[in-house]
């Protein structure tokens, strides 16, 4: 992959993040095809009320939130922000090993399999600037970490009802709730660190599980 090419999918995929959580609430059985007629309608419901709702902009417990609708000019800082193309370096993760954006979870998910990340880890100027790992638990739920370089700032589509305070590991956190108890959502934990975010997103699983995985992060 060349380096114009590592830092235009590394932008992609940082703006992309609060699209992907819009894509996934337009997906009704969540991308689960086994999901019953009475339950895509109960979930068609919960996504028609969470979209009549404002997005959510602001921040909180230190961590600033921001919706789709905000414009580029709130979008968060780091150091791929004003790098040249020719400054961006696809890197994998043994790069990353014992360095603090390494991730190393103790807790998984009963059956959780790690399966391929959408993006690489990524360094702009020498500094690691993104790093993330993903499971599934093959119909069961999946969920992803991601630890972010940079401003503790991240774009994320959510009603202002969703959103709490939380500590993790003695560190300032943000907790999105899901739409259902069953995860639907879906459910994000969001970790204020030296170096950035570190934030846990679960996929049809519920909030007490994304919180234990966030909990367990070294």
């Amino acid at each position: 992959m060349t380096k114009r090419l590592v830092l235009g999918v590394f932008l992609a995929v940082v703006v992309g993040v609060g699209s992907f959580f819009v894509a996934y609430r337009l997906w009704p059985d969540g991308g689960r095809t086994e999901a019953q007629p009475d339950i895509m309608a109960e979930r068609d419901r919960l996504m028609q009320e969470e979209a009549a709702k404002p997005r959510f902009e602001g921040v909180v417990n230190g961590i600033r939130l921001y919706s789709l609708a905000s414009g580029a000019d709130v979008q968060r800082k780091d150091t791929c922000s004003d790098a040249k193309p020719e400054e961006a370096e696809e890197l994998t993760m043994s790069d990353v090993v014992g360095t603090p954006m390494e991730i190393v979870p103790t807790y998984l998910p009963p059956g959780a399999e790690e399966v391929a990340p959408m993006e690489p880890p990524v360094a702009c100027k020498g500094i690691v600037v993104s790093v993330q790992r993903w499971w599934t638990m093959r119909g069961k739920g999946d969920f992803f970490i991601t630890r972010r370089q940079g401003e503790q700032a991240m774009q994320i589509d959510t009603s202002a009802d969703r959103v709490s305070t939380a500590t993790v590991g003695g560190k300032p956190a943000v907790v999105v709730a899901p739409l259902a108890p069953d995860g639907f959502g879906p459910s994000v934990v969001i970790v204020a660190e030296d170096f950035g975010l570190t934030y846990v997103v679960g996929l049809d699983l519920p909030l007490e599980e994304t919180m234990k995985i966030a909990e367990g992060l070294k």
